[in-house]
Parts: C-alpha cells; sequence; structure tokens
C-alpha cells in the first residue's frame, strides 16, 4: 500500500483524493490546505484522512511515500524540490513550473534523488488520444501533415496563469506525445480582455521537424465548450471530440489524389478521395483513474513515467517559447533544445501504460 500525501484541495485535489482511495495499491494518508473550509470538507467526507495546513506535514509523515501537488503554478518548483529532497516521488498538476530553468532543475534533482516525477498531463491517458497516437504508429493516416486543436468554453478564469499556461499546456503535450519530438518554432497572438496582462484568448502556431504545422486556439471568453482535435495526414484524416462521449472519434477515409495523366508538361490533376467515415468503439475509462494508476506502477517498479520530468520540461520549453511571441507581438520563437540528461544505471524505458 503507497500513502498518498495531497497537497492543495482546490479544483482538483477532491478528484485525486477519490481516485487514489479507489485503487488497491494506494491510500490518501493526508491533505494539505491553507483553507479551514477545504479541510473541513476533508474531514467530513473523509474521516480517516489527517489534515493540515502546513506543507511539512506531508514530508515528514511516516506513512507517505508519494506526494500529489495541485496548487497554483507559481508553487509547484518550490513545493516539487522540497518534497523530492525529503525522498518523496512527486505528481504534479499541469504545467509542472512557469519557467524552463525551473522544471530543468526539477528533473535533475528527482534523478539525482532517484526519484519518480511525473506531471499530471491527463490527456495522454485518454482513450481517444491513445487511439489517434495508434493510427499515426502504426501508420492510417499516413504523413502527418498538420493538427489543429480548438480549447474553449466561458471561464473559468484564472489570476495565476494565462489561457495559454491553463489550457494550451494540455494541447502542447497533446502534440508533443502524438509525434515523439520536440517542435522547432512557434508563433503566437493573444490578447487580454478581461485582466490586465493575463491573456484570455490566444491563437498559436507550431512548427515540428519534417513541416508538420500544429494550431490550436484557447479561450475563456467562448460561448460554446469545444475539446476538438483534427488529424490530417495523407492517407486519413481523423477528428476527435472530447465533448462527444458516445462518438470522440471519426477516421475519414478522405483526402487527394494525384491523376496518373498530365494535362500538360508540369502539370498534373489533383481529385478527391471521398470514402467512408469510421466512428471506432472507444472503450470509456476515466483518464485520471488511468494516470493515478500509471504512476502508481512507476513508483512500486521505480520506472520514470509517460510524462516524466523531460516530457514536462519539453512542455515548458514550448509554453515558454509562445509566451515570448505573444509579448513580442507574434514574432517567431524557436523552442530551445532540451539538454540531454546524463544516462542513469536505472532504465529509462517508460513504465508500462495500461491498456
Amino acid at each position: 500500500m503507497i500513502g498518498i500525501g495531497l497537497i492543495g484541495y482546490g479544483h482538483w485535489g477532491p478528484n485525486h483524493v477519490r481516485v487514489f482511495n479507489q485503487l488497491r495499491e494506494s491510500r490518501v494518508e493526508i491533505v494539505v490546505d491553507l483553507d479551514a473550509t477545504r479541510l473541513e470538507a476533508v474531514r467530513q467526507q473523509f474521516p480517516g484522512i489527517d489534515t493540515s495546513t502546513s506543507y511539512d506535514d506531508v514530508l515528514g509523515h511516516p506513512d507517505v511515500e508519494a506526494v500529489v501537488i495541485a496548487t497554483p503554478v507559481s508553487t509547484h518548483h518550490s513545493l516539487v524540490k522540497a518534497a523530492l529532497r525529503a525522498g518523496k516521488d512527486v505528481l504534479v498538476e499541469k504545467p509542472m513550473t512557469y519557467t524552463a530553468a525551473e522544471s530543468q532543475e526539477l528533473l535533475e534533482i528527482a534523478d539525482d534523488e532517484h526519484r519518480v516525477l511525473m506531471c499530471g498531463h491527463v490527456f495522454l491517458f485518454n482513450a481517444g488520444i491513445r487511439k489517434v497516437r495508434q493510427y499515426i504508429e502504426d501508420g492510417t493516416l499516413g504523413r502527418i501533415y498538420y493538427m489543429t486543436a480548438t480549447r474553449t468554453n466561458l471561464g473559468p478564469v484564472r489570476r495565476d496563469v494565462n489561457a495559454l499556461y491553463d489550457l494550451g499546456s494540455h494541447d502542447v503535450s497533446i502534440f508533443r506525445y502524438l509525434l515523439g519530438r520536440q517542435p522547432t518554432e512557434v508563433v503566437a497572438w493573444g490578447e487580454s480582455f478581461l485582466q490586465h496582462e493575463v491573456e484570455d484568448v490566444t491563437f498559436a502556431c507550431i512548427e515540428f521537424p519534417d513541416r508538420v504545422l500544429c494550431h490550436m486556439h484557447v479561450s475563456w471568453l467562448n460561448p460554446r465548450k469545444e475539446r476538438t482535435l483534427v488529424v490530417v495526414g495523407d492517407k486519413k484524416m481523423v477528428v476527435w471530440d472530447d465533448t462527444s462521449p458516445l462518438e470522440p472519434l471519426r477516421l475519414y477515409d478522405k483526402g487527394l489524389m494525384q491523376e496518373p495523366y498530365y494535362d500538360s508538361f508540369g502539370q498534373f490533376q489533383l481529385v478527391l478521395r471521398d470514402a467512408d467515415v469510421l466512428i471506432p468503439k472507444i472503450n470509456a475509462e476515466e483518464p485520471l483513474k488511468l494516470q493515478a494508476q500509471h504512476f502508481l506502477n512507476c513508483v512500486a517498479r521505480r520506472e520514470p513515467p509517460l510524462a516524466d520530468g523531460q516530457f514536462a520540461h519539453d512542455v515548458v520549453l514550448t509554453l515558454e517559447a509562445l509566451q515570448r511571441s505573444l509579448h513580442r507581438g507574434g514574432s517567431r520563437q524557436p523552442v530551445i533544445p532540451t539538454q540531454e540528461l546524463p544516462a542513469h544505471p536505472r532504465s529509462r524505458r517508460p513504465c508500462f501504460l495500461p491498456s
């Protein structure tokens, strides 16, 4: 039984307590929050869980082996660092930190301390997104031309980070996961309509190697909730809609074909290919619960997780480049390459992902 300490009982905190207590391999031992009302809610709903207003009580708790951090982004660096130094494995909500310098330090500390460091990029555990990755890896879609993601809603509006860091971190992690590579350049435009210097809407273009283009639109200021991803390949195309629980994925056998003849020298014909639309069966499993199970497996086996410190650092590097572009009027910004960590004696093979 792996003892869990939770720091932060805000929006996601109650869900973390629920899923970790549902799993056989873990038990939440203590919850820390600065809000007395939230702690009273913990005591009412989970009488056997300790509560405190000091994170030191988590780090010093004799039954806590792993710490889950669900606090504002500005606190992630200091809290994760303290937990790792205290010998705890850590699952921290996305994004791992606000700056790449902070995330680089954390993944180095985790490596030095032989600790599991995982970031809560929960859409890596979404069954629809995993199916899209399968389509890419097995060649169903062919060569990937571009992807476009939309993630909008009317609120909730945050003050600690802008919509890019709040919502865009999801899509950056999805692009990174599906393509398996780090982007090279980014361009972003946004505006602060509701709060001073806190962008509530952002449009961004991200270029990956081999001329793969990714576009995303994120906003807290939209009348419709949208969570969609379109992936266009030279063989087939796929659309993922997270707001459609019954049919989240559609595979389109559509595209363009070259005719086998030329009208004249240097010219060729392109014709539409419009065939069947496949709606694959997707098993509905809660991504947060799969993420928690994956974290526990990695802690038990001492293996690096899917969204490990390096993956999370890559996401922060991209977000940082996008933020620079935002503040520089939409100018092209390079994504600074990550530095390879020294090889560690333990396996760097990612821990298995539940199927």
